[in-house]
């Protein structure tokens, strides 16, 4: 072990990480609207505050004592993150034979909240749902990783196929691509065995919330901190998200980002693609709409009576054939 480090270099990796924020903030105002930009940031930023994470964690507790991947999920995972996100993330290393087991993972856990501190530095909320590196459900040998998809997978309750669902969205940020992929063929080789479980993830993500009313108006929340806003993660893109996730796991895509998913579909599906042109006109939209929004908290919720006539009428197209879309695949997922 190094030991702990000196004040002066414990201000150093704060002012590195002060620089990143106040880099971010003056990008964030600089940058061109696009998903593609907007994910480039994102990426750097992330991969730029993990070294600094991995120099402050070795310098506490030694060497990274084994090869490792650091993932991130969620919208991150899906390349669909606006200006301001929270953490989805986690680690999966190495296990070596000749090294203490307990050790190992106690090493990783702290290497994992240094993350996670030092994202939250730079401007990502921790997650609410614990849903981080620092937390041992999602900081495992490759080996302890896999016995736990499987668990989940066998004891199918509803937290368990929302995280296997959560951990199908994952993309590898840094590290082996190949640790995080045999992972994802264990959830495949189990539902090939066990086809049932396409039907139990349709349970679990097809309550959806109408978005449009009786009389064709945007249903905004109606009490609370966001009275009056729409909710455009849930009513407009967790449709296509859920649904193209669905088909993902049937069609075995390894793909986390929603518009790769349906450009890698199947001819045979080729119905389910035609709504691939709204997606990407909603993600785009979206960052225009919430650009001015300086804080995660509010990142989702659209005050619609800011919007013109034309928007409103684009955001409804958007919301029912996200609707259309997913009940087609309900249709389609599991049917064979």
């Amino acid at each position: 072990m190094s030991g702990l480090p000196s004040h002066n270099q414990e201000k150093k990796w704060q002012s590195r990480l002060d620089e990143l924020y106040k880099k971010r903030l003056s990008d964030m105002a600089e940058h061109e609207l696009t998903i593609e930009s907007v994910h480039e940031l994102h990426e750097k930023l992330m991969k730029d505050t993990i070294q600094i994470a991995i120099e402050k964690t070795e310098s506490e507790q030694g060497r990274v004592p084994a090869h490792f991947t650091f993932f991130v999920m969620g919208s991150a995972g899906r390349s669909e993150q606006l200006f301001w996100s929270d953490q989805d993330h986690g680690i999966i290393y190495e296990q070596k034979e000749e090294a203490n087991t307990e050790e190992l993972q106690s090493y990783f856990l702290t290497f994992g909240e240094t993350i996670v501190e030092s994202l939250e530095a730079v401007g990502y909320e921790r997650c609410d749902g614990n849903v981080m590196a620092s937390n041992k459900k999602w900081c495992k040998s490759r080996e302890d990783f896999a016995e736990q998809l499987n668990r989940w997978l066998k004891e199918d309750t509803w937290e368990n196929l929302r995280y296997l669902l959560t951990f199908f969205d994952g993309r590898v940020v840094l590290g082996p691509e190949e640790y995080l992929a045999d992972l994802k063929q264990v959830i495949f080789d189990e539902i090939e065995q066990n086809p049932v479980l396409l039907e139990r993830f349709k349970d679990n993500t097809g309550r959806l919330r109408n978005g449009i009313g009786m009389f064709g108006q945007l249903l905004t929340e109606e009490t609370g901190t966001y009275k009056g806003t729409f909710d455009l993660k849930q009513l407009a893109m967790f449709p296509y998200v859920n649904g193209m996730r669905l088909l993902a796991i049937q069609e075995e895509l390894q793909t986390p980002e929603t518009l790769e998913r349906f450009r890698q579909l199947p001819e045979t599906i080729d119905s389910i693609k035609k709504y691939e042109p709204s997606y990407r006109k909603l993600l785009e939209k979206r960052l225009i709409w919430q650009k001015s929004i300086d804080n995660y908290d509010h990142i989702h919720y659209l005050k619609v009576s800011e919007l013109d006539s034309d928007e409103k009428k684009r955001l409804k197209q958007w919301v029912k054939e996200g609707r259309e879309l997913y009940h087609k695949v309900e249709k389609i997922v599991g049917r064979e």
